[in-house]
């Protein structure tokens, strides 16, 4: 019984709180949608260059391995979004924070799939290539 009260209160929480969500944050989820689209297709820009093994989201991988370097990432970036939205609604007081760490690291992946692999290589990546994924 205490299961059910949960989810009743699960539901009842995502209901509160997507009142005015979409009026609220609009404008943050129309710059997330822009981020990402950047973010997918400088992916897909990079995985013509180098193969998705190259990739370093392994779910991102695993869905250009089976699906392609176009579909892959397209399939694995509408799942990122599709979950950035429930979380948010259900954390609506960090709604804010959550979206702009978002943003920022799409932005942030955006820009290195296009120029910073060739600038900056970050030390965790070197010492990643030491396992074997």
């Amino acid at each position: 019984m205490t299961q059910i009260r949960a989810i009743r209160d699960i539901v009842e929480r995502f209901r509160g709180n997507w009142q005015g969500y979409l009026r609220q944050y609009w404008i943050f989820l129309f710059l997330t949608i822009l981020a990402a689209a950047a973010d997918m297709f400088s992916t897909i820009r990079f995985m013509f260059l180098e193969g998705p093994e190259a990739e370093g989201h392994p779910v991102v991988r695993l869905l250009a391995t089976f699906f392609g370097p176009i579909f892959g990432p397209v399939i694995g970036k509408i799942c990122q979004f599709a979950v950035i939205i429930p979380v948010t609604v259900y954390l609506r007081r960090w709604a804010l924070y959550i979206i702009v760490i978002v943003i920022i690291l799409y932005t942030w992946a955006a820009w290195y799939n296009i120029w910073g692999q060739y600038l900056y290589y970050p030390r965790l990546l070197k010492l990643l290539e030491y396992f074997p994924f």
